[in-house]
């Protein structure tokens, strides 16, 4: 690869990454105002609090933190750095993958099309950034 030229491939995932990262983030701020919202609301079926806030507040921070990598690891992407865009990338995809894994095995959800989606990318994301593009990632 000539200096300073950046495989599209490479740049193609960092844009993934920041519209991934971005409705994440999004999400997270939809999580959270419907979590104050069901808190002050004081929201109870039959004497009996709605769901398991912690649970839901757990949820929350791992869709935040894997806003927090896939942002991350876009940048390094685009700059083309090691640290900031494999390391982070393969962070994200295990923490993606982790919970997703926990949504099947303890939240007892079926798998269906959004957690196939959410197994899909991150394993194309470690096999990219760990073989394809490592030689990429070196700053």
């Amino acid at each position: 690869m000539a200096e300073g030229s950046r495989p599209g491939g490479l740049t193609a995932l960092a844009v993934l990454n920041f519209v991934f990262g971005g409705l994440w983030a999004l999400f997270t701020l939809i999580g959270l105002a419907g979590l104050a919202l069901l808190n002050s609301a004081g929201a109870k079926i039959d004497g009996e609090p709605v769901g398991s806030q912690t649970m839901a507040f757990v949820s929350l921070l791992l869709v935040a933190l894997s806003a927090f990598l896939l942002i991350t690891s876009g940048v390094g992407y685009i700059k083309m750095k090691r640290f900031m865009g494999r390391t982070m990338g393969t962070a994200y995809a295990i923490l993606s993958l982790g919970s997703t894994l926990l949504n099947v095995l303890v939240l007892d959800e079926s798998f269906g099309i959004a957690q196939i989606i959410f197994t899909i990318y991150p394993v194309l994301t470690l096999i990219m950034v760990n073989t394809t593009f490592s030689d990429d990632l070196v700053n």
